[in-house]
């Protein structure tokens, strides 16, 4: 058998590079295939109902296989309940630590049985509470997660293992510098807003185990939550299901009138500066503010982030780490939040290579403002990342469910994401010139970099780009 297929594979090998198909008609193996057809996006139909206790339920019917997705979204997060980002790193692993009738092991047993997992987060601006199940399981997996999400017990003992775990990989963190310079540079973006703020060893050590249970009973509450279930399931089967499973779950908690903070005006340009020494990279982060998200800018942000370093083939990856080999990856990326998001571009580079990562990076983002003109070529390429990938989303619950909370969240119109992929091809030249210029200026952007001082700081003040102010590792100021 073992010979016979090394013939078989011999005589594959041996075969010209045009070859029969299975219809027998020949095959050109030396060109690529034609492009088939662009795929064409259709956002899903739902359907939305008001439960006895005030949740809203979205359900979205697909019966292709048999699986439910199931999810509550809370609107609101620790940026409106005060200054919890700490307790809310605690939350989805406590949950899982045993309730008043099932202890820790027999959750994971369980749910081990069902196939499936529950999880909870809770985080700046929403959480979430959800699994995914066969269809004959979607009762006895909600059943679960209400048991978790109502009587938790949220032993202490749990809090004091998670804790010693939240601290050995803060500190573990601590000593890699694209750690550092993600604690930091919410700080210089932000300030002293709540999007500033960033969870340390001290944050973690103040957390009680009361803390942990007086969140959950504040956060998980029905005023707040939209339910999602996608997948084998109807509509009328759907509200029936929950409303006895939510029978226990009254009504409560107070619906969030949520407003955010405009975003700080932005600086001139400003290198800022972490010594980290003996470190082999530098880390390197230029970033500013952007609108919230769905702004008018959105749609042209997001192709001026796809060229500038959102694709493989961006400007800044292309240059850095294609022609001249000093990073692994240099990047960008647009973060929308519902307040102020962030453009940041930002890369691991060899330390010898610091400065000329910078100028190059500078270089690149000056070149989007007009110097170097966007080429068709570069928009067709950041078109077809950005639209052409969403029907795929379709093929799953998870992705289907996406797809429509992010117009039933937001309070959008249905036709949103046809608008935003109109946007997405309409963009021009030009409006990506325009958008770097507002929104990644060269003369305001903040620059960070963690690295080896001694090695790397004259040579970054020697560019010129801007003065160099240096840091410590909690962002302060060194004197």
């Amino acid at each position: 058998m073992k010979q016979r297929i090394r013939t078989i594979f011999v005589a594959l090998a041996l075969l010209a590079p045009s070859a029969l198909t299975a219809q027998g008609t020949q095959l050109d193996r030396t060109k690529p295939p034609p492009v088939g057809p662009t795929p064409t996006f259709r956002a899903p139909s739902w359907s939305t109902d008001t439960l006895s206790n005030g949740a809203r339920l979205v359900v979205v019917e697909r019966h292709d296989l048999p699986i439910v997705t199931f999810s509550i979204h809370f609107n609101g997060g620790t940026n409106q309940l005060g200054t919890k980002e700490a307790v809310s790193q605690f939350i989805g692993a406590m949950m899982r630590e045993g309730t008043a009738t099932r202890s820790a092991d027999e959750l994971t047993n369980q749910l081990a049985l069902l196939g499936t997992n529950v999880g909870f987060t809770v985080g700046e601006e929403s959480g979430n509470a959800g699994f995914s199940s066969l269809s004959r399981n979607f009762d006895a997996t909600l059943s679960i997660m209400m048991d978790m999400m109502q009587h938790s017990l949220f032993p202490a003992p749990a809090l004091e293992r998670l804790r010693a775990q939240a601290l050995a990989a803060y500190t573990r963190g601590q000593d890699v510098v694209g750690v550092v310079a993600s604690q930091i540079a919410p700080k210089l973006l932000y300030g002293d807003q709540p999007y500033g703020k960033v969870v340390d060893a001290a944050d973690l050590r103040a957390v009680t185990r009361d803390n942990v249970a007086d969140l959950a009973k504040e956060f998980f509450q029905p005023a707040n939550a939209t339910v999602y279930v996608v997948g084998d399931i109807t509509r009328a089967a759907a509200k029936a299901e929950l409303e006895k499973a939510f029978a226990a779950w009254p009504a409560g908690g107070q619906k969030l009138n949520i407003s955010y903070p405009a975003a700080p005006a932005p600086s001139p340009t400003t290198i800022y500066l972490v010594d980290m020494p003996d470190k082999p990279q530098s880390e390197i982060m230029l970033a500013r503010t952007i609108p919230p998200e769905f702004s008018p800018d959105m749609p042209k942000i997001d192709v001026m982030n796809a060229i500038l370093g959102g694709m493989f083939q961006s400007r800044l990856n292309s240059t850095i780490r294609e022609q001249h080999g000093w990073s692994y990856g240099f990047n960008s990326r647009a973060t929308w939040l519902k307040g102020s998001g962030s453009e940041r571009a930002a890369g691991a580079v060899t330390r010898e290579k610091t400065d000329s990562s910078l100028m190059e990076a500078m270089t690149q983002i000056r070149g989007m403002t007009g110097a170097i003109p966007i080429t068709e070529p570069e928009l067709t390429a950041a078109r077809n990342a950005l639209t052409l990938s969403l029907p795929s989303n379709l093929q799953s619950n998870a992705g289907t469910e996406a797809i429509v909370s992010q117009i039933v969240d937001n309070n959008l119109p249905k036709s949103w994401w046809s608008s935003y992929i109109d946007s997405i091809r309409q963009t021009t030249a030009a409006d990506v010139s325009a958008m770097t210029s507002e929104y990644m200026d060269p003369n305001h952007l903040t620059i960070l970099i963690v690295g080896d001082g001694a090695k790397i700081t004259a040579g970054v003040k020697a560019t010129g780009i801007a003065p160099v102010v240096e840091l410590d590792k909690t962002g302060l100021k060194v004197p």
